[in-house]
């Protein structure tokens, strides 16, 4: 099993974790609000652009292990206040580990996810996971 080792790793997911746990609707959130609150939490600037990429990786591989919805598809990028989607890493790994996402756009891929996100009503193995990280 994939593992959350460093510290931005495990404060991302759990910061992920927050957006779906607490509300009854989870709320996407732009890559730069999630470097800012990281940034908070670890006393420390967070480059939103090679900052996360690999930190998003690792949460979304260790979700599909965990039979969860891909967590990190609540990242999204925008460009003028318009939504753009996810990054292209979001879409190129959830490829690789959902293959129905192959023929679909990253747009489409994206929405999916984000869908199942919000249908998901257990996110007890995540939770159980951060706790003892």
């Amino acid at each position: 099993m994939v593992e959350l080792q460093k510290d931005i790793e495990i404060e991302l997911a759990k910061y992920l974790l927050e957006k779906v746990e607490h509300v009854k609707y989870p709320a996407t959130c732009t890559y730069k609000d999630a470097v800012l609150e990281l940034g908070k939490r670890l006393g420390r600037p967070v480059n939103a652009h090679f900052g996360l990429r690999h930190p998003l990786g690792k949460i979304l591989e260790l979700c599909f292990e965990l039979d969860l919805p891909l967590l990190s598809a609540l990242l999204y990028k925008s460009t003028g206040g318009k939504q753009q989607g996810a990054g292209e890493g979001f879409y190129t790994l959830a490829r690789e580990f959902k293959p129905q996402y192959k023929d679909m756009s990253p747009f489409d891929a994206w929405k999916q996810e984000l869908a199942l996100i919000r249908a998901c009503e257990d996110w007890t193995p995540l939770r159980n996971y951060l706790d003892k990280c």
